[in-house]
């Protein structure tokens, strides 16, 4: 017995489970025995019509019924039904958003403005947002009076070039000599873009032949030097050809002509800079239906023109930051 203990203990279990069972079992086949229903009797009988009380319905179904939105504070504005007038309050202030005469929660701009565009007023960078993601935040939006929250409104893309530098070129001549009544010997000296040296015997109303100068006069001319001695002092007139200004090539003294560059970029597509030769036109991926033009390179910034269609010609000046 005692080495098989635990099969009695398995015995006992298995009789108290069945057991356990058998009586849930008998109870359930009772169920039925503890419940039943109560006859009804139907009673169809209706109250009289309390006349009195239905003629006043009637007539307010009949009659038109108008709501007039009360107007009300000083100054008068009105107080929709279902519509909440929106309330802020900021600094210790309550401020209604619908008031036009209230405080702004967001300067410069309006209350007005940030409902009319459903702008999230609430949130303290609400400016510095770009709900429509065209790239302008909405205080740029108000700024230039165009539509936050339609990707097509939108200030011009020239507000997002961005001057870094100015870059020069040199381009260096030197008058020389005269080697008859006619002709100018006009020699180009090494620079780094051009780093050979040309000779050119060149009349009046002739261009070289790298087509970057032409001749147009000259003037004949003596000084007197830093020594005191009388020298020939000379000038041709030449147009830099590229740009069309014009110099004057002083005998035996070195002009430097320049060629200014403006390093640009697109912020919207930052990290892609490009160089712009001034005088030159130039185009915008993201804008291809305007016309960019560099007129102007200056230290510290560029002046740019754009037109777009018909529309008039517009000015800028990109500071360098």
């Amino acid at each position: 017995m005692k080495e098989k203990w635990h099969t009695v203990v398995l015995v006992l279990i298995g009789v108290i489970v069945i057991g356990v069972s058998g009586f849930i079992a008998m109870g359930a086949l009772g169920f039925n025995e503890r419940f039943f229903l109560n006859s009804a009797t139907p009673n169809d009988e209706q109250p009289p019509t309390d006349e009195a009380v239905a003629r006043i319905a009637r007539q307010f179904v009949e009659s038109t019924q108008s709501w007039e939105t009360p107007v009300i504070g000083n100054p008068a504005k009105e107080v929709p039904l279902f519509v909440s007038v929106p309330i802020v309050e900021s600094g210790g202030n309550l401020i209604d958003m619908s008031d036009p005469g209230a405080i702004q929660l967001r300067p410069p701009v309006s209350n007005a403005w940030l409902l009319e565009n459903g702008l999230d007023f609430l949130n303290s960078g609400v400016l510095s947002q770009d709900p429509d993601g065209d790239g302008f935040t909405n205080l740029a939006e108000w700024n230039d009076k165009t539509a936050p929250a339609d990707e097509t409104s939108h200030p011009p893309y020239a507000d997002k070039l961005v001057f870094h530098s100015r870059q020069q070129q040199e381009y260096i001549l030197r008058f020389s000599a005269r080697p008859d009544s006619e002709r100018f010997q006009i020699m180009k000296l090494p620079s780094v873009k051009w780093p050979g040296r040309d000779n050119f015997y060149l009349r009046v109303g002739e261009a070289s032949e790298d087509q970057k100068f032409r001749v147009d006069g000259f003037e004949e001319r003596r000084e007197r030097n830093n020594v005191g001695i009388e020298a020939d002092a000379s000038i041709v007139k030449v147009t830099y050809l590229p740009d069309g200004k014009s110099y004057d090539l002083v005998r035996n003294v070195d002009t430097i002509i320049p060629t200014f560059f403006a390093e640009l970029e697109f912020s919207l597509d930052p990290g892609e800079r490009f160089y712009v030769k001034e005088g030159d036109a130039f185009n915008i991926v993201k804008d291809a239906e305007t016309k960019y033009r560099l007129t102007k390179v200056n230290e510290d910034s560029a002046v740019i023109t754009y037109q777009t269609g018909t529309d008039p010609e517009q000015t800028i000046e990109i500071k360098k930051k």
